[in-house]
Parts: C-alpha cells; structure tokens; sequence
C-alpha cells in the first residue's frame, strides 16, 4: 500500500472522528448525549427533570399573573395591579386603566396570537414620569433595582408597555397549562400577598390519584417532598415571586402527576420520541466513534514509520535538517497562524449553522487538530532522524552538548558566550543605569549629567564593539576567498599577514605555509613526471638502436639455407620476441608522448563511419581466424568530426585489435556509430572470453590488461594510449563492463562545417 493512500485514509478518519465528537457534543448540550446513554428510559433523563422544572418555575409565574389579572378565578379587568405616586398624589392603576392608556400610545394586544402590535394612530397621550410604588405581577420588584432617588421612576408609556407583555404571559401560560388533555397533571395551593387563596389545576382528578401516575411528585404540609423523578427537579420549594403554600394541616400543599403513558399529543410525548430516536443514534456515533479512533491509530503508524521501504521512507527530508527544537517552534508558530486563519474563514459558517453556547466546543476542536497535525508532522520527523543518525544528532541540545564537551569546539564556544554574555550584561547595565539616572534627573543636575554620559559612552562601547566585529568579519571573507583560490589551483596564491589580527593572523600565516607547501610539492611532481618521461623516452631511443640490429641480423639468418631443423625453430622465436620487442618499445615511446602532451596533432574533417569501417576490414582475417562475426551499424549520412587521422585510426585500431585478442570465439563483435546530443559516438561491444576481473578504470591504467592469466602478446598499454589521444583530441574514451560484456566508446564533437587543415600540439594534464 502506498504512503500516499495510507495518508489519505488517516486524515478521513481522523475527520470522521471528528465529527462524531461533534455530534455527540450536540447530543450532550441537548442533553442526549453518552452522560446518559445508560438511562434506556426518559423518565430516568435529566431532560425529563429539566422538564418537569421548568413547569413549576411556570406555574408558578402563572399563580402570580392570575393573583394580578383575576377575580374569584376569572379574569377581571378592574384589579388594581400598579400602585404609583403621582404630582397628584397617589394613584392606583387598574387592568382597564393600563390598556386605555396604551391603547393611546398605539398599542394593543392581538387577543389569537398574544402579541403586541404597534399602530400610527396613536403617540397622542402625553408621556410623563411616574414612581412606581409596587406591580402585581412583579411582587419583587423593588428588591431587584437598586435604591436611590430614581427607585421606581418610569415613564407611563413603558408601563403600558410593560403590562401588555405581563398579560400576554398570562394568556400564554394559561393556555399552556390551562388545559386538561395533557400528561402534565397538577394540583397547587398557594395564597398571594394579599392572603387570597390561589388553586391552580388542570385535572378534574382528585389530588391523590396523581401519585399513582407514572412520575409525581407530592409536597406535604410539613414541606416534606415525596418523588419518584430522579434527578429531582430544581426549585420545588423554593417559592418566590410573593407566593406562600397555605398553611394548613388538612391537606398537601402540590400534586403533580406525569402519565409516561404519554396517551396526549404535547411536549413530553414529543420529547421522549425523540428521546428514543436520540438513544439510537448516539450508539451508532459511539460505534463509528470507536472504529474510527481505532483506524485513526492504526493508520497513524505507517504515516509516522512509513510502509517499510526502506531508503525511501526513512529517507531525510529538507525539514529533518532543521534543528528539532527550533523545529517544534516553527510548527507552533504555524499552528497558532492556521488557528487564526480558521477563525478568520471557516470559523464564522460555524457561528451560523451553531448556537452560541457551542461555539468554545468548536474553538477547541479545531485547536486541537492543528496541535495533532502539527504533533504528527513532528512525531514522523523523529522517526527519520532516529533512522538517520539519532533522534538528537540535529539538534541544538547536541549541538551545545558537543560544543561545550569538545575540547577545541568547547573553547570556541566558551570564548564566544563569554564574549557575546559580557556584551548581553553590558547593554543591560548601561540600560538600567540610564533609566535609574532619567527617573531621578530631578533630584539632583548631576543625574542628569550623568544619565547624558552614561547614554554617551554606551554608545561608544557598542560603536566599538560593532568596529571589531565588523573587521573580524572582513578577515574571515578574506581568508574564505584565499582556501577558494588555493582550491581552484592557484597554489602560489597568498595573503598579506600584516591586515589580519588574533586568530585570523594565525590561520593566514598557516594558510600561506599551505600555499607554499602545495607550491613546492606540485614542482617535484611536475619535475618528477618530466624526469620519467626523459628517462622512458631515452631508454626507449637506446632500446631502438641494438634492437634494430637484432631483427637485422635475425632476418639474415632466416635468408640462410640452415638446414638444422632445431636452429629454424630457434630464429623463429628470436624473430617473434624481437618484433614484440619492438611493438613494445614504439608502445612505451608513443605512451610517454600521450602523457605528457608532446604529440603533434594535425586536425582535419574526417568521417567516424568511413574510419570505423575502414578499420573493421583491416581485421577481417583475425576476427575469421577466431570465428568472431562483426556486426557494423552506422546510420546512412556523414559522421563527420575533428581529429587527427592518424591518431584517431590508432585509436580504432586498438580497439578492433583488443576485440579480435579477447573475445569469446564463436560470438559477434557489434560496432555502432551513432549521434548523440552535439557528439558522434564510436562503441564496440563483445562478450569477454575470459572472466573480466578488473574496473573500467584500471583498464585504461598503464601496462594492465583485462586477464592478469593471459599469455597474449599484449603490452597493456593500449588502452591507456588510447584514452590519452582521444583526450588530446577533445573527445572522451569510456569503458563499461557489465558481467562478462565489454563496451567501449569514443565520443568526439560535431564538426559539420569544412575546415582548413592545421597542425597543433596538444597538451594533456598529467594525473
């Protein structure tokens, strides 16, 4: 499996994990979620006690509201509900009163949907202030604003205002609860302020069936609760808003009943639907969940080990080569830009399509995959270094530890961190001194004085340290650009030791000392090899001058009648050795010449095909003596190219000649001539007859041949001639060798265009 698909599976199901947590955290806020995933019932839920809780807290604002709005358990617009102090003394406000009054202000309540409707017409009556003294429909009013001289000023218009919005409450709440088809059953009895008694019921049962409902919950006279809703819901006896239970001894003071049959279509019919739906989908996320957390772990390994290949997957990669320490901040301060970012884009769709009260479960989660992806990033970097050296080999911790445990680098860096330390402490004195002088110039003209010099001379110390840096760096470009010099071939090269100082003068003096050294050691090897060459040029004219006598005098003798059969045998070998003898010589001449670049070139246009095909008859015979069949390609125009004719045949000939000497008998030799980019390309291949044992390099070496246990007549110069004379030809010789296949190639320049033909010497660099 490729890394690539092993990633891509990795970031889906880190994705898929990612949005089960999601929808699980919407579970959770809708109280559906895994909290509770253990209570297979609805009635055992938190929502159901939430529910039932928020009833009571209703119920009672609807024992308020009716204490307000009705008469005798009926609505009635003539109770007073708002008492004021008035320029005209006290005053009391009825229901009819309240609606006149907003009725002139253009306001009116929609008796179908209990909302508040403006109109046009009105803004005539006049809108002064008013202290309101108490509101029956908010008994605790004054205990929720703070007291002083506007405790209860407010303008009759929003008054009205007010009102309005308390009786459209009223109405809603009785709708809501007023109704006796519903599985929320009560029976309550409270008193209001006044000492009234208020009842307030839906149910035509009497109060002590309610308990044997599916849920209830009773409070006794003692203030004693009975209940079977676990958890218990909130504010059960906490009576607020002006209502008391009646004291009494004869009956209990709150019944209520939930039928969990759920035979009514309302809202706890709907909520344990859902509820149940709800259960079901939090097991399937749950499953998911687990799958894709186990995948996400699974599939982590191979994207932080790789898929096994290795070379490849452990190999390092331009961010391994950063230290690991400086490497974590960078991705922190990656992460922390991703994170904005998230929050400038994507972050506002999730404000839309989330509520509020989700949206730091959203901030987290996305902080937390940029920390994993920044953590994975990291975690396969170490598995890297680890394969390439250690986790810490690149790291600045190693590099410190190094530095301060090496005994020169330890020097170095000591003598560095004193250096750049005392500068550190310096700017920081100089600092605190120039602030402690500026705070305290009023004190005394001195520190003002003072607080001026010590700026001065600050300035001039890191003036001077900045001059000293800034020469010390001077120094060091300059010796960098003496090593580059001396590097290129210029050994002479050397630098004046009176513009350097301290460390820098000690690596100029040892610099020049390289250069001179490198100077002397390249003029005795230069004499050397010119003494070598003298000397093989020499012994080989000497060689030349008898040895011409001895095949002289070896062909008189075979012109003799000798008739002892031994004594021919005999000139016969002399004959052999003689002329291999010489072959030789002229090899070991021609060699030193190649060598040392004292061959006379004569550069002419000649055609690599006409050569090449020219040089394969030559070996006709010797390759039918040994049953090789020569194979020559070449393509149907000109090769035309710059060469020496004589040299270039020579180079040729030896290749054809090493062809017919080693080949495996039986087999084909192929030549090609062919073009390649702006080079003609001579190759010749044939299967070795013998194991070839040795390198390319050491074949074109001086007096080697391919079989150290061959008895051939060669010199082991040929190639070695050969690959100097392609050289001072421009041109390059290679030798492959590929099991027991043998290839050479010469490869010469294009040269299309006619020339004139001109004699140079070449020159070839001595290795």
């Amino acid at each position: 499996m490729k890394r690539s698909i092993v990633i891509i599976l990795h970031i889906l199901t880190v994705l898929l994990f990612t949005a089960g947590l999601g929808i699980l955290h919407g579970y959770s806020t809708d109280e559906y979620g895994i909290t509770w995933i253990n209570n297979t019932k609805f009635e055992d839920s938190t929502q159901f006690s939430g529910m039932v809780a928020d009833d009571i807290h209703n119920l009672k604002r609807l024992a308020v509201l009716k204490g307000a709005f009705e008469d005798g358990n009926a609505f009635s617009d003539e109770n007073t509900i708002v008492s004021a102090s008035t320029s005209n003394g006290s005053m009391g406000y009825t229901t009819a009163d309240i609606i006149a009054l907003a009725g002139r202000f253009g306001y009116s309540l929609d008796p179908v949907t209990h909302s508040i409707s403006a109109s046009r017409a009105g803004n005539d009556a006049s809108n002064y202030e008013i202290r309101v003294t108490f509101k029956e429909y908010d008994p605790h009013y004054f205990e929720n604003i703070e007291p002083g001289p506007s405790q209860g000023v407010m303008t009759v218009k929003d008054l009205s205002l007010e009102v309005l919005r308390s009786l459209a409450e009223y109405y809603i709440l009785m709708d809501q609860y007023g109704q006796e088809l519903s599985n929320f059953q009560y029976y309550i009895s409270f008193e209001d302020t006044s000492g009234e008694e208020l009842v307030l019921s839906n149910t035509s049962r009497p109060p002590s069936e309610l308990q044997r409902l599916g849920r209830h919950i009773t409070v006794h006279n003692d203030y004693s609760i009975d209940t079977d809703i676990v958890p218990q819901p909130d504010g059960i006896t906490s009576l607020d808003n002006g209502l008391e239970f009646l004291d009494t001894d004869e009956e209990d003071l709150m019944y209520i009943g939930i039928d969990t049959a759920y035979i009514y279509q309302d809202r706890y019919k709907a909520a344990s639907d859902r509820f149940a739906g709800s259960i079901g989908d939090v097991r399937r996320w749950l499953m998911i969940l687990a799958v894709s957390g186990v995948l996400s772990v699974i599939t982590l390994i191979p994207v932080v080990r790789g898929t096994g290949r290795p070379g490849l997957d452990d190999a390092e990669l331009p961010m391994d080569r950063i230290p690991l320490e400086a490497l974590v901040l960078l991705l922190a301060f990656l992460s922390i830009i991703l994170y904005y970012l998230f929050k400038l884009t994507l972050y506002r769709s999730v404000e839309m399509l989330t509520s509020r009260r989700d949206w730091p479960f959203w901030r987290l989660l996305a902080r937390c995959l940029i920390v994993y992806t920044m953590c994975v990033v990291i975690l396969a970097s170490v598995w890297r270094r680890s394969s390439n050296g250690g986790i810490f080999h690149n790291s600045l911790l190693n590099g410190i530890t190094k530095a301060l445990t090496d005994e020169e680098k330890g020097t170095a860096a000591w003598n560095a961190f004193k250096g750049f330390a005392a500068c550190i402490l310096l700017n920081l004195a100089g600092c605190f001194g120039i602030l402690w002088f500026w705070m305290h110039r009023l004190e005394a003209v001195n520190y003002y004085i003072a607080f001026w010099l010590l700026i001065i001379l600050l300035a001039a110390a890191d003036i001077y340290i900045y001059v000293i840096l800034y020469r010390k760096t001077g120094q060091r470009a300059s010796l960098r650009r003496a090593v580059k010099m001396i590097s290129e071939g210029e050994t002479g090269y050397t630098v004046p030791e009176s513009d350097y100082t301290g460390n820098e003068l000690e690596l100029a003096k040892s610099l020049n000392s390289i250069s001179d050294g490198l100077n002397r050691a390249i003029n005795e090897q230069v004499k050397a090899e010119r003494l070598k060459a003298d000397l093989i040029t020499n012994v080989s004219h000497d060689i030349r001058t008898p040895l011409t006598s001895i095949i002289n005098y070896v062909d008189l003798i075979r012109r003799e009648h000798i008739e002892n059969e031994k004594i021919r045998e005999y000139v016969d070998v002399l004959d052999k050795k003689s002329a291999r003898l010489k072959n030789l010589t002229e090899d070991l001449l021609e060699a030193s010449k190649a060598s040392s670049g004292n061959v006379r070139l004569e550069m002419a246009r000649l055609d690599m095909i006409a050569l090449a095909s020219q040089a394969g008859g030559e070996f006709e015979d010797k390759f039918a003596a040994r049953r090789l069949e020569l194979e020559l390609n070449t393509p149907e125009t000109h090769a035309y190219v710059l060469a020496d004719g004589r040299h270039l045949w020579r180079v040729f000939e030896n290749l054809y000649n090493n062809a017919a000497k080693y080949a495996l008998e039986g087999t084909r030799v192929y030549a090609d001539v062919y073009s390649k980019d702006d080079n003609y390309v001579f190759t010749i291949k044939n299967v070795s007859a013998a194991k070839l044992n040795i390198s390319p390099d050491e074949l074109t070496e001086r007096f080697v041949r391919g079989d150290t246990s061959r008895s051939t007549e060669g010199s082991g110069l040929g190639l070695s001639i050969a690959k100097s004379l392609t050289k001072l030809m421009g041109g390059e010789l290679l030798i492959e060798i590929d099991g027991d296949l043998y290839k050479a190639s010469v490869i010469l320049p294009k040269h299309e265009e006619p020339v004139e033909t001109k004699v140079t010497t070449g020159t070839l660099e001595i290795e």
